[in-house]
């Protein structure tokens, strides 16, 4: 059988990751004994490039480095200075594209603090600076020298981006596909949601034009009231991506099957209606888990936006999206993903899978 490539067809695609962006300082290993006060310790302090757009960014670039077929570009707003200049150094270290990247000398770049707990889990503190003033105007026009042949658009964190919300959202991402065309997969990740910031004006409008949403059990209880997504689907999204941690994922598809047909890549072809669990697999060496929803999220659209000439089923694309965050949450290939997208979808198609966590 001919195994799937990420581009069957050999024309050069390309991904942007979009959205919310900020240096994150992990703090790693920390205790967390649970008293308000104590003392707590961590055994390193490393600085990433953090928010969605970022996380997207690095997963992709580095699972697709050893292949010429796909460019990854962020598309973020940065400050012009000490936070937004290390940024750009790790976008270029992991081999992302940063022509679209807004440089704005009048803002602060976003810093987030993020104690990572040895015992899992994560904690996070931010001060969102430049995102909070992120316009659907100024990520347009960043977006007016974007590449031919976009197959994926992911953007990111909406409930964080003041200014991208609702029926700016909404607007946003029909102005996306008018420019990028049909082919092109729309990916929305969400974060940060509390039902402190979440209406339903916020996201409802823009479903109709979510080909994949992304989102954890807290935020399904709070947009949903629960597991069940049909009401998303209700209103027009075509497939609901639940994380569920070391339990796995839970991917959902519209029942409407004249939404779906509209759909690009892979995603057309699926059942209407159909839903699956797709388990966790086991990981070798030590956690952190910051950025495995980014992980999980950025390799799902990376399957199902595969060109017309590969077949990639419903189960395969979850099970690629479990090893990408697999990969990336196991602290030994977090950053230089030794196995590339060719070769986890290759594993995917023999079955060649690693021990899921029970």
């Amino acid at each position: 059988s001919t195994h799937a490539r990420i581009n069957a067809n050999n024309m050069k695609s390309a991904v942007i990751c979009c959205g919310l962006s900020c240096l994150d300082l992990q703090l790693l290993g920390c205790t967390r004994s649970g008293a308000e006060e104590a003392i707590e310790h961590y055994e390193e302090a490393v600085y990433c490039a953090g928010g969605s757009a970022s996380m997207n960014a690095a997963t992709l670039s580095l699972l697709t480095k050893s292949s010429s077929d796909v460019d990854v570009h962020v598309l973020t707003k940065l400050g012009r200075d000490f936070n937004g200049d290390k940024m750009l150094q790790f976008y270029r270290e992991t081999g992302s594209i940063t022509d679209m990247v807004l440089i704005d000398p009048n803002v602060r770049t976003s810093m987030a603090v993020l104690p990572v707990f040895a015992s899992g889990g994560r904690g996070c503190f931010v001060n969102l600076a430049c995102n909070e003033g992120f316009t659907t105007d100024e990520l347009l026009l960043q977006l007016d020298s974007a590449p031919d042949n976009v197959r994926a658009f992911l953007f990111g964190y909406p409930h964080l981006l003041p200014s991208i919300q609702g029926e700016n959202l909404h607007a946003m991402l029909k102005s996306v596909k008018a420019k990028l065309g049909e082919t092109c997969l729309i990916g929305v990740d969400l974060n940060g949601v509390s039902i402190d910031n979440h209406n339903d004006g916020l996201l409802r409008p823009a479903l109709e034009e979510i080909d994949v949403l992304h989102l954890n059990e807290e935020e399904a209880s709070i947009l949903c009231g629960g597991e069940d997504s049909s009401s998303l689907h209700s209103y027009g999204c075509a497939v609901v991506l639940l994380s569920l941690g070391s339990r796995g994922v839970k991917i959902s598809i519209t029942k409407d099957s004249g939404r779906l047909s509209r759909c690009p890549g892979q995603i057309k072809r699926w059942n209407a209606g159909s839903s699956l669990h797709v388990p966790a697999f086991k990981i070798d060496g030590d956690i952190n888990a910051n950025g495995a929803g980014d992980a999980l999220f950025s390799g799902f659209c990376l399957a199902s936006s595969y060109s017309d000439e590969t077949n990639v089923s419903l189960k395969q694309a979850g099970e690629f999206a479990s090893l990408v965050a697999r990969q990336r949450c196991d602290t030994k290939t977090r950053d230089s993903a030794p196995e590339s997208a060719n070769c986890l979808m290759k594993r995917v198609q023999e079955g060649n899978l690693p021990d899921i966590i029970v």
